[in-house]
């Protein structure tokens, strides 16, 4: 423990980069890509650079349109109880017939089964909502954030689009 902490105070005193809980894989080569801390600046910096427009609401959620939809998504930042963000959340919902509720939740079913993202509910008995829950625990990665979450969930956005505008108002 003494020559742990002893390391970790050099390393500060040459200004060196040290991240304490990283685990380090022995013969393996590290890949670069840039991990920054989790913020709701870090995110709109991001969007911004996507070229996304968006709006912060009340609760200091993100609201942008789909480009070629103009579906309304949010992006909803988890706070720890001491205002660290530890999740961000991508949701978009649909109205649907009351009518289809039944046929609606299996194919949600049927989806979740399939797919890893995004998870599909019926938030009440005529609106559909897909929801992709991406931790931050340790770090954004703004690359990542872009193709394996934005991009993926636009995507299959479309295609439950496609799949239930009969079943949509």
């Amino acid at each position: 423990m003494k020559k742990a902490v002893v390391s970790l105070a050099l390393a500060a005193v040459l200004g060196l980069s040290v991240q304490a809980n990283a685990m380090s894989l022995e013969g393996e080569e590290k890949a670069f890509s840039p991990i920054y801390k989790a913020t709701d600046t870090a995110v709109q910096k991001t969007l911004t650079k996507m070229g996304t427009k968006f709006t912060v609401d009340s609760d200091g959620d993100l609201i942008y349109k789909m480009d070629d939809t103009g579906w309304k998504v949010y992006v909803i930042f988890n706070h720890t109880s001491s205002e660290k963000v530890w999740n961000i959340q991508v949701v978009a919902s649909f109205g649907t017939k009351k009518s289809r509720y039944d046929e609606l939740v299996d194919y949600s079913n049927t989806w979740n089964s399939e797919k890893k993202h995004p998870k599909l509910s019926m938030k009440d008995s005529d609106t559909l909502r897909a929801v992709f829950n991406y931790p931050v625990q340790y770090g954004f990665n703004p690359d990542e954030f872009e193709d394996n979450v934005i991009t993926v969930f636009e995507d299959a956005l479309k295609i439950v689009g496609e799949e239930t505008s009969a079943m949509r108002r």
